[in-house]
């Protein structure tokens, strides 16, 4: 299997998006907890080494997850999150993306797996026509959180 480098790990190019191990809609507790435990131990038997995931999915639930199912976390085991978003009470999906939500979705992510530092964090970008008039704010927040350490590689 082909790998490439993220920041400074060498990862395979098929990984693992964790989004789907929460309950329906990616809100909420899956329907059998250690079934979905079970995936992510296979998958990292399998040789998986780089996992998609972020702190909104569930919320909570899927970081809890893969904590409870991989931790202490293989030293090739890459973990990838994003910010920009939040769910609400009813799971609804929120922006999260000033640029101090930016670092608490960072550090959120950073408590809930737990680790020092996230392989890479990518930024989730709302579709309703702020882009451009934030972008200089959100890539000074990911820089900042590279700078600090938060963080390895990053993406959009």
């Amino acid at each position: 299997m082909s790998a490439f480098r993220l920041g400074r790990m060498q990862v395979r190019r098929s990984g693992y998006g964790a989004m789907q191990l929460a309950g329906p809609f990616v809100c909420g507790p899956p329907a059998d907890r250690a079934a979905a435990i079970a995936v992510l131990r296979a998958a990292a038997a399998a040789g998986v080494n780089h996992i998609d995931t972020a702190q909104y999915y569930g919320p909570d639930v899927v970081n809890d997850l893969i904590r409870d199912a991989l931790y202490p976390y293989p030293a090739e085991l890459a973990i990838v999150s994003k910010v920009g978003v939040r769910r609400d009470d009813t799971g609804a999906v929120l922006p999260f993306d000033d640029p101090d939500q930016l670092r608490a979705g960072i550090e959120g992510n950073l408590r809930s797996l737990p680790v020092g530092r996230l392989a890479a964090v990518n930024l989730r970008m709302p579709c309703d026509g702020r882009v451009a008039a934030r972008f200089a704010d959100h890539l000074a927040a990911m820089v900042a959180a590279r700078d600090a350490g938060l963080r390895a590689g990053g993406g959009l």
